[in-house]
Formats: structure tokens, sequence, C-alpha cells
């Protein structure tokens, strides 16, 4: 293999950072991976650099002046065309710190070379996560992703643009293929916009041969997600019809009875939506959770009972039970009870929760109903995908809440990493923002820093970074990041964007990702290949069933 230019000696060179002379013929572009066999001065033993190119240039030498330009266009004044790029190192073999020499040649990395310079090498496990810009797979190591080592994905990126979701799917599709414990892992994916994750086990009709080439170099096989159980929120309190929109097959009712509503204390996440609230306020919703608790142990199996014996069967009915306990207190007729209720907040505070439960259970009345409960069984499944898309917000929050509070419950109760869960969760912003109060960013927060020991993994997606909890940023090994806005990309959030790829961010076209992971100390531009799965109706193709009798011709 030729080399494709040398060391330059017009230009300082570091153990960490040199600059190229590219030979007439050649070219290497931004994020191209390259080699360089030195040998340390004095001795006879070798060192080889790995880098990446971080910038590259083209200039007249010989001219100083703007119009000695046009004049050696027209071959009046002699000039070169001098093309050179700077290249950031990733790796030195062995660590030897020294700077290559003005003049070594340079290679273009390929086979081990590539893979000693991006870290493959050391990799126990390899995850495709999407092609280079040369058309080289790019791989994750799943010692980052799996808890070993480190755990968490957070994606960045502008809405419409940067394809946050796609790339979650498609990396969760990649870790189902190719995880070394693909058998004793699950996926869960909350799905908030529209019903395009309803679709994902059918076959999507833009597929085409080349997206197929790229899914097969990355050695996936390109096919919709199989064995995946579908949720969705029944059409009206009680009802056993899913509001799923166009697919009406293979999906589920959730909903939550109201025995399990009072149980396992799931008031507080009523009450999540953007509420700073005050701290007697939080004080109303402990007690209230509190007395909902010691009702459900003194009830009989399946129904919530009250104090008097009554059936407390909806969010409706618990709304006229606090109403009458609160008048009890103004009427001066039974002012105990409004003490085992609200303990000593004033009838001020009661009222202030009240009509925050009010305006809750109008948006969440259909999820908490009656004593028949239709729990989510992420087990059941590889893959389980929640449809919260037609609900409200506060509904959003309540169902985000319960079923991650549930999930994370379980697994400090058994302490097993296994079976793992990945949770695929968008709008992280809404549910653990950086300055306000809610009780879901308490149960995110629990597992970006200690879910990766309890087999519980976020693969977060954001618009806006700085916006999110800096703790669960801070505790994602894996950062990806999309198109941003010029004023986001200055964030804290974003300086494993070195170099110039804060303003490459800016400029990122969709289906292009910066990747940074804790094995390479550059980040990495990517692409990733259209997807086999359909993420609406009109791209589902048709499956024909033959019938028996006609299978064998």
């Amino acid at each position: 293999m030729d080399p494709i230019g040398i060391v330059l000696g017009t230009k300082p060179s570091s153990p960490l950072e040199f600059w190229v002379g590219i030979e007439k013929g050649n070219f290497l572009q931004l994020d191209d991976v390259i080699v360089v066999q030195s040998v340390i001065d004095g001795t006879s033993r070798g060192v080889k650099f790995y880098g990446l190119v971080h910038e590259v240039q083209k200039y007249l030498e010989g001219i100083e002046l703007a119009y000695e330009a046009h004049l050696a266009t027209n071959g009046i004044v002699p000039v070169n065309i001098a093309y050179t790029a700077r290249i950031m190192v990733t790796r030195i073999e062995p660590e030897i710190f020294i700077p290559p020499s003005p003049g070594d040649p340079v290679f273009k990395a390929q086979s081990e070379d590539l893979s000693k310079a991006l870290y493959y090498d050391s990799m126990r496990c390899k995850i495709p996560a999407g092609l280079s810009r040369s058309g080289e797979v790019i791989y994750l190591n799943y010692d980052f992703l799996n808890g070993r080592e480190g755990a968490h994905v957070s994606i960045s990126g502008m809405s419409g643009i940067a394809t946050k979701t796609s790339y979650a799917l498609f990396l969760l599709y990649s870790i189902f293929q190719k995880a070394e414990d693909r058998n004793r892992i699950h996926g869960l994916i909350f799905n908030v916009k529209g019903k395009d994750l309803l679709w994902i086990d059918k076959k999507s009709k833009r597929f085409t041969e080349k997206h197929e080439i790229d899914f097969r170099k990355m050695g996936l096989d390109p096919k919709p997600f199989t064995n995946v159980g579908f949720f969705a929120p029944p059409e009206k309190p009680g009802s056993p019809v899913p509001a799923t929109g166009d697919r009406l097959e293979g999906i589920k009712p959730y909903c939550w009875s109201m025995k399990e509503f009072a149980q396992e204390g799931l008031l507080k996440f009523l009450f999540a939506e953007g509420d700073e609230g005050t701290s007697s306020l939080h004080y109303v919703i402990d007690r209230v959770t509190e007395k909902l608790q010691h009702l459900a142990r003194n009830s009989p199996p399946e129904v919530l009972i009250d104090e008097n014996g009554r059936e407390i069967e909806s969010l409706d009915s618990l709304l006229k039970l606090l109403q009458e306990v609160i008048e009890d207190r103004e009427n001066k007729t039974d002012p105990d009870r409004y003490r085992e209720w609200f303990g000593t907040a004033a009838t001020a505070t009661a009222y202030a929760f009240l009509r925050r439960f009010h305006h809750a259970a109008t948006h969440c009345k259909s999820l908490i109903y009656g004593s028949e409960s239709k729990p989510i069984d992420w087990k059941a499944n590889q893959l389980t995908v929640i449809d919260i898309s037609d609900l409200h917000g506060i509904a959003k929050m309540f169902v985000v809440g319960s079923i991650l509070r549930k999930i994370f419950k379980e697994k400090e109760e058994k302490s097993q990493a296994y079976p793992k869960i990945f949770v695929v969760l968008d709008e992280l912003n809404k549910y653990a923002p950086k300055d306000r109060w809610s009780p879901i960013k308490d149960i995110l927060l629990d597992i970006a820093e200690r879910g990766r020991s309890l087999g519980v993994i976020l693969i977060g997606a954001q618009q806006t970074a700085s916006e999110v909890e800096k703790r669960i940023i801070a505790n994602a090994a894996i950062k990806v990041t999309g198109r941003l806005d010029s004023s986001e990309v200055l964030s804290k959030e974003y300086e494993f964007l070195t170099g110039g790829f804060k303003q490459r961010a800016i400029m990122l076209k969709k289906g292009s990702m910066i990747l940074y992971q804790p094995d390479i100390p550059n980040p990495v531009i990517i692409s990733f290949p259209l997807a086999p799965w359909a993420t609406k109706k009109e791209e589902a193709k048709e499956e024909i069933h033959v019938p028996e009798e006609f299978d064998h011709f």
C-alpha cells in the first residue's frame, strides 16, 4: 500500500497532534483514519501513531498577495498547491509519547490498523453503531452500554432533523442482534409522538437493496423487530379496546385499578407536570398517599374501600370523598377525619391540592379505574412498546413514572442484573427538567446513578441536553448528537465535541450523528441506514399468507 503523504516539517508536531502533507493524486477528508510508522531517534525501535483527520486545508505556496493568485492561475507566477491535514492522535503503540518525525510516511488505516486506531481490538463485545464517512463500520464497546464498565446513552438534537428516536431504535436493534447476552435482555420504548412505533414489526416499503447492503456490512440481519408486545391506553374507562388509531390487531390495553393506584403510592405522579408546588403541598400529597395505602391494606382483594365501607371506584369518587373530608372540617362535623387525610395542613392548602388533583383526574380517568388492573409485563416479550402519544401531558407523566417506578422497584427487591432492560425515553427534558421538581426526575436519577448495577439501562433522547438534569447526562457513558441549534451547542453538556465538531453539529444532515464513547478520545461522525421496519401504516408492507394446501407450489 502506497503512502498518501508525509508528516510535515513546516509545522510543529507533538505526540497528540501533527500535520500531514498530502501527495498529489491522493486526498484525505475529515474523519479519515490514518497510521504513521515512526522510529525513535537514536534507536531502531518503531512507534505507530494512529489518528483522525480533524482539519484539511488547501492553499497556494510561493505567493503572499491575493492578487498574485490570479497571476498564478494564468501561469505567470510559479506556485505549488499545498494540501494539508491536521491529525488528532487517538493511540500510540507502544505508549512512548514522542512526536512523529518530519517526512515519516502516512497511510490510510485499514483492517488491523483501523481496529487499533479506534480501539476495536480491546473491545470484548462490539455493537455496530453505524458507518463512517468512508463506509467503514463504527463499533460501540458493549461494556460501556450494559453496565460492566459504564452504562446509559444520551441522544441530543433538533426535533425532526436529528432523528433521535430512529437512532435509538437502530441502536436497540443492533444490541438485540450482537450483544453477548442478547438472550437475557429486553427493551421498553415509550411511543411519545404519533403512532410511529406501533408498526415496527412490519416490513417497510421504503427499505431498498442499498439499505440492505449497509445492514449486512455491519453484520446485521435486516428485518423488522420480532417478539414485540404493544400496549396502548383504553379508549374510555373500563374499555377492553385500546386507543390505537389505524392499527387494530396485536395491541393490548393497559390501566391501573384503584386498589393498585392506592397500594403502590402512585398519587404523586399526578402532580408531575411542571408544578413546583410548595413544601406544604408536598406534605399533603404524602399524607393522602399514606392514607390511601392504609385503606388498601385494610380493603378486601381487588377493591378499595374507604373508612365508611364505601368503594372508591374511580378518581372522580376519590375526588368527591376528599371534598367531603374538607367540608367535614369546615362544618366541624368530623375534624379527626380531616387530620387522618390531610394532617395539620391548612384548609387552603387542601383546596390547592384538590384543584390540582381534579385537573389531573380529568386527564387520567381512563387509566385509573375500577377493580381490574391491566398491567404491562415487560418480560413477556423481548421488546415492549407503550403508546402514550394521544395522552395529555399529565397522563404521559403518570404512565412513565408509574411504569419506571415499578420496574426499578422490582429490580431493587431482587438485586439481580438479569434480565437486563434497556429503556428508551424521548423528550427527557420534560421528564427530568434541570430546574424544576418532578417525581419522575427522582426515578430517572436513580436509574442513571444505580441502574447499571441493577440491569436498568436508560437510552434517553432530548432536543436540548442543557435543559435536562445534569447528573443524568453526566452518567451517560455514550453520547450521541444530531443536528444542534447554534446556541445549544455552546452549553457545557457538549464539551465532548472537541475541535471543529461543534461547528459540524450545526450542519449535520438527517441520518448523520456525532458519536462519543469513553474508549476513543475523539468523537466520530457516523451515519445509519434507513430501517427495514415500518414507522407508519403507509410504509408497512402487506404480508401475504399462503394457505397450507398451496404452500408446496
